[in-house]
């Protein structure tokens, strides 16, 4: 009877070093999932890290093509070749020469109408001195 009375407890307590072993392999693996955490934490801190470095990089690389792109520009600018600029000037120069026919064609109709302005006094001068000349011509026959 002692020994089936010590028999369950052995049972017993090997079934609770067996629930120990469980345990501990338990433990292990949570530890196991927790350093699995842990190295996926790790890796998308030096993804998130590794991501900022490269838009950084990115950035500063757009940053150093648009300055040489802005240098190439303002040397071109500098020799007269940038081609944005010769179309202005081209513009701009066909806007001087309309300008300058616009004033010429406005200075000859100026001239015109001052040698109009002339030649209609000067025509009213020899009409007044020819119907002066005429009154007396007139008066001297009457008086005979």
């Amino acid at each position: 009877m002692a020994s089936t009375l010590l028999s369950p407890m052995v049972d017993y307590y090997n079934d609770e070093e067996e629930l120990d072993s469980v345990d501990d392999d338990d433990d292990r693996s949570f530890r196991g999932r927790d350093s699995e955490e842990d190295t996926e934490d790790a890796s998308e801190t030096d993804l998130a890290k590794h991501d900022e470095d490269d838009y950084v990089e990115i950035k500063e690389q757009m940053y150093q093509d648009k300055l040489a792109s802005l240098k190439r520009q303002l040397q071109q600018l500098q020799e007269g070749t940038l081609q944005e600029y010769q179309k202005r000037m081209k513009k701009l120069d066909q806007q001087y020469k309309e300008r300058l026919r616009n004033a010429g064609k406005l200075s000859s109709t100026e001239q015109v109408e001052r040698n109009y302005i002339k030649e209609k006094k000067a025509a009213v001068k020899e009409f007044d001195d020819k119907k002066v000349e005429l009154k007396e011509n007139l008066i001297p026959l009457s008086t005979l």
